[in-house]
């Protein structure tokens, strides 16, 4: 099913459907997932309000492109779509990189500078891994969401702005608010609209069309021209889970762009970690002892398995859970009823 731009769903001026298709090819979001059509078309229907947005999903799954396509639908569109990455920068230089400062506000102060609130004004302000903000930093956030207003580091005048907010994270805030490392009304002003950027795993149906696209992209960019695919090396794209997701399949496609030799890209040339993931595991037929229930059979393998996966992540149950595809909670609740080791 390719996603299709339904105009009467949205109104949006002075963009038309045209438009649309070319900001759906820049983006990469023409899609025959049923999945990742949902998700754009939530993407759209909240585009002109000015209700904060939180994206959520793993790493690499297009969080940020997914924020910029809410932009373009949206009224702000001839404005800015200013991002910032959260985890990127210490508390303090956050602070100063959000709000900007006055000469002299700071040893290094030279001159003035514009934060990115300032810079993000009638435009979209897009705070990405806003999990990794510290609790002061959250607070801080809070105040600047529910006033609209701010006053740079060394000054004491407000100013009032005018921006969307969209916020997107790879954690289980709701997690973290468990454990008391993020604020819960922080949480539900930045979540107004939560909207899940699936997996790529999940939408297997466009990878014949990202390959391609990359492909050409790759050959492009690196000035080589490939002339034929190994097989082993076509069965290898079009059957990885990629963990890494859609920056996991263009980093591979580079690498085998960039290694290729004659126009050949090889086998020999796949990640090193692939066959590692794509082993199957041995067959346990041999291994059985005794004749037992079903129910007692599938609760003794998934007690043993949940147990396995949290050693292999150190007894982290956030990360656990997201490798599960399941929340936390319900993982909570499995650790509690199996009596499992953290």
């Amino acid at each position: 099913m390719n996603h299709a731009f339904n105009k009467k769903n949205i109104a949006i001026e002075p963009m038309d459907v045209k438009d649309i298709d070319d900001m759906h090819k820049k983006f990469l979001l023409n899609t025959k997932s049923p999945v990742f059509a949902e998700t754009l078309r939530y993407c759209e229907k909240v585009a002109n309000s000015n209700s904060n947005v939180l994206l959520i999903g793993e790493s690499g799954t297009g969080k940020e492109v997914a924020a910029k396509y809410i932009h373009l639908c949206s009224q702000r569109a001839s404005n800015d779509v200013v991002a910032v990455n959260c985890s990127a920068f210490t508390e303090t230089l956050l602070e100063s990189e959000l709000f900007g400062y006055e000469q002299g506000a700071f040893t290094g102060a030279l001159k003035a500078k514009k934060g990115k609130f300032e810079l993000a004004h009638e435009g979209t302000l897009f705070l990405d891994e806003i999990g990794d903000t510290s609790l002061l930093t959250q607070v801080k956030l809070l105040r600047v969401i529910e006033t609209k207003k701010f006053e740079r580091i060394g000054s004491n005048t407000p100013m009032l702005i005018d921006f969307r907010l969209i916020c997107a994270t790879n954690k289980d805030l709701e997690e973290n608010i468990l454990n008391a490392t993020f604020r819960e009304d922080f949480f539900y002003r930045i979540s107004t609209i939560a909207i899940r950027i699936p997996p790529l795993r999940e939408r297997k149906e466009d990878l014949m069309d990202m390959i391609n696209f990359f492909l050409e992209q790759s050959c492009i960019e690196n000035r080589r021209e490939i002339t034929y695919i190994e097989p082993e090396v076509n069965e290898f794209l079009y059957n990885y889970d990629y963990p890494g997701n859609v920056r996991e399949l263009k980093n591979t496609i580079d690498r085998l762009v960039i290694l290729s030799e004659d126009g050949v890209i090889k086998k020999d040339d796949l990640p090193i970690l692939h066959s590692i993931v794509r082993v199957k595991p041995s067959s346990t037929s041999d291994r059985f002892e005794s004749i037992v229930s079903l129910k007692e059979f599938r609760k003794n393998t998934e007690s043993k398995y949940l147990q396995w996966v949290l050693n292999q992540v150190n007894g982290n149950v956030a990360e656990a859970a997201r490798r599960l595809d399941i929340s936390s909670r319900q993982l909570f609740n499995k650790i509690n009823e199996y009596g499992l080791e953290k």
